[in-house]
């Protein structure tokens, strides 16, 4: 798992205020910014409805991804997102509605009704960004209730009016951008530069929403998601996370199971984490993933050198295909060798059988083929242990192992005057 930036909600707001200016300039957020901005400028070409359309997808793109900068700020991460939220999401599409419908409030009202009109103008600027907001730790529904917001503001307290201080000083700078490039400067360019000023402005203001979130997460009854994965991520929670883990299971062990493979994804894990997820995986009838978690967490084992349990997880999973070995040369040969010197012949047999048949050009194929006649003579399988000893000289018989082969073949039949 990738090393999670945390951002420290101590921090006050003024101070993200100030640091949050670099926020639009780091990660994915200048690509983001500047690709958005290229795709706007289409909306030179002469023809009306493809203009508008142009407009219209730069603008939810802009909004889509600022919101997605929100909510990561808000979840405590340091850096932006990779990509916006997915465009199913109920509150990505909510927040795209709210924003259209509030700027052009915002700008129809002082034309439509004057004095009074700029009044509606200063109060829909007051509250959108506490509906935005809500969308993140309530949902749509709270989003559009007006006690949701004055509960949230006054959670919130005074830094709630340094946000709204500062979304309405860069609505002024946007406006004066867009005066100063598009309607003063060279057409094209004081465009283009209009619209890189425009989307900076955004992302900058969504990421002090969220980081407000952030600083208030605890009033505001939210939980940062980058708490959540740094605690999971801490081996020293290793019961915990097990716990939570089997919490879910009552209700939901697919959910269970998935909390528990990102966790084993991460490396080392305790036992009782991997014998649960085998149990879950049982439970649903997952065979194939027991056997690939298996593989997995016999090789983890045999390196760590707990080869006793390893043996056991391979017992396992011949339960569910009596046909499995472990998959490399360096698991499977010293299991065969723990096995045999362990009181284990039929398993030691199966694996260095196994190993023989998986690997026969190996330099270690002939040694284990001799384990696997020696564990048939052990279980009084004489005919197999000969017929065995007899295919293993003609496939090696320049191999040191082949005096002993002749040996063996001796001690079984007396009476063999000529070589095999």
């Amino acid at each position: 798992m990738p090393r999670i930036v945390r951002a420290d909600a101590s921090v006050p707001f003024g101070r993200r205020i100030i640091t949050g200016f670099r926020y639009p300039m780091r990660g994915a957020a200048p690509v983001t910014i500047g690709a958005i901005a290229a795709f706007d400028l289409l909306a030179y070409v002469p023809m009306m409805g493809l203009r508008l359309l142009v407009v219209g997808l730069g603008w939810v793109a802009l909004y889509a991804y600022a919101f997605a900068c929100l909510r990561h700020t808000a979840d405590g991460f340091e850096n932006p997102p990779e990509l916006a939220m997915n465009s199913e999401d109920r509150a990505a599409v909510a927040l795209i509605i709210i924003q259209l419908f509030g700027n052009a409030l915002a700008i129809l009202a002082p034309l439509l009704f004057g004095i009074s009109g700029i009044v509606v103008s200063l109060g829909v600027a007051f509250v959108l960004p506490v509906m935005t907001m809500s969308l993140t730790f309530d949902g749509v529904g709270a989003a559009l209730n007006p006690l949701t917001w004055f509960a949230a503001i006054g959670r919130i307290g005074a830094d709630y009016f340094k946000l709204f201080s500062v979304v309405l000083a860069t609505s002024l700078l946007q406006a004066g951008a867009q005066y100063a490039m598009q309607q003063r400067g060279p057409m094209f360019l004081g465009t283009a530069v209009y619209y890189l000023i425009a989307n900076y402005l955004a992302i900058y203001n969504f990421h002090l929403m969220g980081a407000l979130i952030h600083r208030h997460h605890e009033r505001l009854g939210y939980r940062p998601e980058a708490d959540v994965l740094a605690e999971a991520s801490n081996p020293d929670d290793d019961v915990a996370l097990l716990q939570h883990a089997n919490h879910v299971a009552r209700d939901d062990i697919h959910a269970a199971t998935d909390i528990l493979t990102e966790r084993l994804r991460e490396g080392i894990a305790p036992a009782p984490m991997h014998a649960r997820y085998r149990e879950l995986l049982r439970t649903q009838g997952r065979l194939p993933e027991l056997l690939v978690h298996g593989q997995i967490w016999i090789a983890a084992l045999v390196a760590g050198g707990e080869t006793r349990r390893a043996l056991g997880v391979v017992q396992d999973c011949l339960g569910i295909d009596p046909a499995f070995i472990p998959d490399a040369t360096q698991t499977c040969g010293p299991l065969a060798d723990v096995a045999a010197h362990g009181g284990m012949p039929r398993l030691a047999l199966h694996l260095a059988l196994g190993y023989l048949r998986a690997w026969p050009g190996d330099m270690g194929a002939p040694n284990y083929g001799l384990l696997a006649a020696t564990m048939h003579m052990r279980l009084e399988e004489r005919e197999q242990a000969a017929a065995l000893a007899r295919q293993l000289l003609r496939a090696y018989p320049d191999h040191p192992v082949a005096q002993d082969l002749a040996d063996m073949l001796d001690t079984l039949d007396p009476t063999r005057t000529v070589s095999p």
